[in-house]
């Protein structure tokens, strides 16, 4: 249910049980389909002539939640997607509890897989990873045992997060199991919650616009005004690529290299975390002519 996954067997599994749980199958889900994210997925399923069914869809987990939260809730599951629906409402309320922007300030709009998806700025959402990170710091009961819960689950099983093959999310909490939790989302966004004692080292010094990369958040804090923290203190990391090409270009290179300055990320997992850190550039004949290089460094 923490998931933009790839679509692979074991994603459709799951959902399938959830969703079997409570009596329900993926005719309950809106978010409708596309070919799975895992190229060697898709690519079996042109092959045997499967067409994706909603399932497959990266944000089914998501949906089969809503769809269950509806359920338990008494609330009319066949308009859960709807952004009149309670289920949404509480989604937009527990955001602007987390992010500490009133909920009235969230810009909304309706996301890729039909349901309500909320424009933060990215010390907002860095705030709420370090949150996530770091449970113990929010005073509601509720939202603080459901942090935990996800935290937990998103960190003891990666692959649900993201997918076996070429997934950032999956790869960083892998790289550095117990150390973060990782989300990648749509369009050149990835959140970061780094748990206490992550970061080993701040990193030097940058101009004032090396931010532009990311934002970090301590636990918290308000999205007004810096200061120093406990540099070891729980930590979120929310990072935006304006062209939206994610971690297969840009979106890699600049969280690596966040990570990497931060001290959470050694030479020995950057080397191992090449594909995403520095992805090649080859050529039409498939050379490599280049690769993704970054520049920036985070400011104190």
């Amino acid at each position: 249910m923490s998931a933009s996954h790839s679509g692979e067997d074991r994603h459709v599994r799951l959902v399938q049980a959830l969703l079997r749980s409570a009596g329900l199958t993926q005719s309950a889900l809106k978010c409708g389909t596309h070919a799975p994210y895992d190229a060697e997925t898709a690519e079996r399923l042109i092959r045997e002539g499967e067409a994706p069914s909603a399932a497959r869809h990266n944000c089914s987990g998501k949906h089969a939640g809503m769809v269950l939260f509806a359920r338990a809730s008494g609330w009319p599951m066949e308009t859960y997607y709807e952004p009149s629906h309670p289920i949404q409402q509480a989604a937009l309320d527990v955001v602007a509890a987390l992010t500490d922007v009133p909920a009235a300030q969230v810009l909304t709009a309706t996301d890729g897989c039909g349901v309500v998806t909320f424009g933060l700025p990215l010390r907002a959402l860095a705030l709420a990873y370090a949150r996530l990170a770091d449970p113990a710091s929010v005073a509601d009961p509720p939202i603080r045992r459901a942090l935990a819960r996800i935290g937990a689950a998103m960190m003891e099983h990666p692959v649900l997060v993201g997918g076996e093959r070429r997934r950032l999310d999956t790869s960083l909490m892998r790289e550095r199991p117990g150390v973060l939790i990782a989300k990648g989302g749509a369009e050149g966004v990835q959140a970061i919650g780094l748990l206490e004692g992550a970061v080993r080292e701040r990193g030097a010094s940058g101009p004032p616009d090396a931010q532009s990369a990311g934002d970090g958040a301590r636990r918290g804090q308000g999205t007004g005004g810096r200061r120093r923290a406990d540099p070891s203190a729980p930590l979120g990391l929310a990072l935006k690529i304006e062209d939206g090409t994610g971690a297969s270009r840009a979106g890699g290179a600049a969280t690596c290299a966040a990570l990497e300055q931060l001290g959470v990320l050694d030479r020995a997992s950057m080397s191992r975390l090449a594909a995403f850190a520095s992805p090649p550039v080859r050529d039409p004949r498939g050379e490599p002519s280049g690769e993704v290089r970054t520049v920036f460094r985070l400011a104190n």
